[in-house]
């Protein structure tokens, strides 16, 4: 008896892997559902498993043909998702709640930079080494930038005078020039992107004030996706998903053939192998937070998006009961 229930789940386990060739086989077979992917900024290496993913051909196996283009800020990427401008976008959870708030409608299907490196920086010889250093001095702001929004909350729980600052309006990379340049006292950025290029460029080692020092851990960088498109395409939602997790894990598992992959895809960004390498590096530390360590790569839990929201409506004025989890984000479309 025992024999024969042993064949019994080998013959289980074979036709599992028959029914998952034949849906693989499937999508390569078929014609190629283009795909656009908007960035939330520039690109730099928390990029690489996206950039992995279409150079050798992960998303292709997957039946897409996936097409990666810069941003100009995590607010302008959902704005563009959430039109269909794009069918995807690598952008910012905290942004997306706000949004939210304003009735866009869009979630984060893949869970990427799920803690947050949001910070302030400052050159070594500034004498800023603390948040109320800050009162009084100059910066500029970037509207669409997701630390811009959030660092109003930065400052309620820091204790900075907010309004004492003088602000320019100004795209990310020319705050990072200014910044260099000493026309502005401080930059306001991802630490995991910008850290290492303007520590590169300037020659020094700057001082960093991050926003989870202060108690702001704020869900990042993910997978947005439309409302519409998961309930017009769910298919082509959950295969993304599937071709990207993919990606996270091959790039996890190679960070050089990552880093390879993003010197093909975008070899025009100016930054030198040692600076992707070691944004890559810092992001594959920002992955998880405490709660999904233990999980897949992309899983999100939902008291993680409760707790930025709850952190969003004390500091950021983010209208009590009108964002909730289910809003934001879903694990629906990630492999099982």
């Amino acid at each position: 008896m025992s024999v024969y229930r042993n064949a019994t789940i080998q013959l289980a386990g074979i036709a599992a892997l028959l029914a998952a060739s034949v849906g693989l086989v499937a999508a390569q077979n078929r014609p190629l559902d283009p795909v656009s992917v908007r960035a939330d900024v520039f690109f730099y290496g928390a990029h690489v498993p996206i950039m992995l993913g279409i150079v050798d051909g992960v998303y292709k196996k997957h039946g897409i043909d996936a097409t990666f283009a810069a941003g100009r800020g995590s607010g302008t990427t959902i704005q563009t998702v959430a039109n269909m401008s794009d069918q995807f976008g690598f952008a910012d959870g905290a942004t997306l709640v706000r949004l939210a708030a304003q009735g866009l409608h869009a979630k984060q299907i893949v869970g990427i930079l799920q803690t947050g490196s949001n910070s302030v920086m400052t050159l070594p010889d500034s004498n800023i080494t603390k948040p109320q250093d800050l009162n009084g001095k100059t910066t500029g702001f970037a509207p669409g930038s997701a630390t811009d929004q959030i660092f109003p909350a930065f400052a309620k729980k820091a204790g900075i005078d907010i309004a004492s600052i003088k602000g320019l309006s100004v795209d990310p990379p020319t705050r990072d020039s200014l910044f260099l340049l000493k026309k502005i006292d401080f930059d306001i950025a991802l630490a995991a992107a910008q850290l290492p290029i303007l520590e590169e460029r300037c020659a020094c080692k700057l001082h960093v004030m991050r926003f989870s020092d202060y108690g702001l851990s704020l869900m990042s960088n993910g997978i947005v996706a439309s409302d519409k498109i998961i309930a017009e395409n769910p298919d082509l939602v959950r295969r993304f998903a599937a071709a990207t997790v993919e990606a996270i894990n091959a790039a996890i598992a190679n960070p050089q053939r990552g880093i390879d992959a993003f010197m093909q895809y975008a070899p025009n960004t100016g930054f030198s192998r040692k600076v992707v390498t070691e944004q890559w590096n810092v992001a594959i530390g920002l992955l998880h937070t405490p709660r999904t360590k233990d999980k897949p790569v992309g899983t999100m839990d939902e008291k993680d998006w409760q707790d930025t929201i709850d952190l969003l409506v004390q500091y950021v004025n983010l209208p009590k009961d009108t964002v909730t989890p289910s809003m934001v984000f879903t694990n629906e479309f990630l492999p099982r």
